[in-house]
């Protein structure tokens, strides 16, 4: 059957439609393979056996009969114990069309003798696909199937951004990073001319738009290097703010938890970089990869790391977050609040949700009461 498969390249979240062609299933297979392949960061040869292997062991999850052999040179299948069929793995273990072939072999003979294989049909494919990318590849690059793959490309487009002022001090809670997220503060700061300083939450920032997180810091920063992005230390592009201090240099402080993610956590560390305000609460979740997304014919999208980024210390960011400069983990209430603001933080801070703690807010409030 012919598909048309569109791929988007997406700049963090936002889908930009490059191409359409028709496709058989195999070519899509070949597509899948060949994309990671040719743009998975962390892309090496024995990555292209493991793909194909987990993806035909998937057969197993449509039908507990099916069992897949696997050794050195062989993939074996059996149903009910009995083996059905055996192939000879391609020579070249990067043969996309040699382990294509395999796994449609496979498909065919498993829909012989498989009823349950009947009301699948064209979601064996999506399913082999599916295990394949995500139980082969880092945590972040996904196979999202038809169903969640609108959700995906969409993510972030909702409104997810409120402030309000608090006596002096105004209030910024931003949920994820969209194509709103920048114009929502340039207009906030122009409607709130009063305050005094800024408390910008960050709690459970799930991320989002990279240039739209990148626009935030900047507001607050004048010039210097904000973030840097590679493959690693030595191949690195960096991300400069612009000159001008839009907040005027007004106290600042950044919430921040173990479940401010992505680009919320680019924010804080290009903050924190240069000295701009005090971050409160715990270490961020430490996702500091970079994906791009690929959307598919039967309505899936494959998202691949293409990138990491860094503090402006050249400090990876990725499995290892953000420090916050007060570390609030496990607190409730604090007594003396001036000696807990002035002491360092001893070894690690732990990574906690804290986005309904209302300490972490009296601690930012006060912070900047001192400093006024």
């Amino acid at each position: 059957m012919k598909k048309f498969l569109i791929i988007a390249c997406l700049s963090i979240m936002a889908p930009q439609i490059v191409q359409a062609q028709e496709y058989t299933d195999e070519e899509i297979y070949n597509s899948v393979f060949g994309l990671v392949k040719d743009n998975y960061i962390l892309y090496q040869s024995a990555d292209m056996e493991k793909m194909a292997i987990n993806g035909i062991k998937g057969l197993s999850k449509l039908d507990k009969n099916v069992k897949i052999g696997n050794d050195n040179s062989r993939v074996s299948l059996y149903y009910k114990g009995i083996l059905k069929r055996s192939k000879l793995k391609p020579e070249d273990r990067e043969n996309i069309e040699g382990w294509n072939k395999l796994n449609q072999d496979m498909i065919e003979e498993v829909k012989k003798i498989s009823p349950h294989m009947k009301k699948y049909d064209f979601e064996i494919l999506d399913n082999i696909l599916e295990i394949a990318i995500n139980e082969s590849l880092d945590k972040a690059s996904k196979y999202y199937p038809e169903g969640q793959s609108e959700e995906v490309v969409n993510q972030g487009v909702k409104r997810s951004f409120t402030a309000s002022m608090q006596e002096n001090i105004l209030y910024i809670k931003i949920s994820s990073f969209n194509k709103y997220t920048a114009k929502n503060l340039e207009e906030t700061l122009k409607t709130h001319k009063t305050y005094e300083g800024v408390i910008l939450d960050l709690r459970g920032s799930v991320g989002g738009e990279l240039s739209e997180a990148l626009k935030v810091a900047d507001t607050f920063l004048s010039g210097g290097v904000m973030i840097m992005e590679g493959k690693d230390k030595n191949n690195l592009t960096y991300y400069h703010a612009d000159e001008e201090d839009k907040t005027e240099d007004k106290p600042l402080v950044i919430l921040i938890d173990g479940a401010t993610t992505s680009a919320a956590e680019l924010v804080a560390s290009a903050l924190q970089s240069q000295s701009r305000g005090k971050l409160v609460g715990t270490t961020t979740y430490g996702k500091g990869s970079k994906q791009e997304l690929y959307e598919l014919p039967n309505g899936a999208v494959l998202g691949l790391t293409r990138g990491y980024f860094y503090t402006a210390g050249e400090e990876a960011i990725d499995k290892k977050g953000i420090k916050p400069d007060i570390c609030t983990y496990g607190q409730t209430e604090i007594g003396n609040m001036e000696k807990y603001v002035s002491q360092k933080i001893q070894g690690i801070c732990k990574r906690e949700g804290r986005e309904n703690q209302a300490i972490d807010m009296e601690v930012a409030k006060y912070i900047i009461d001192s400093q006024l």
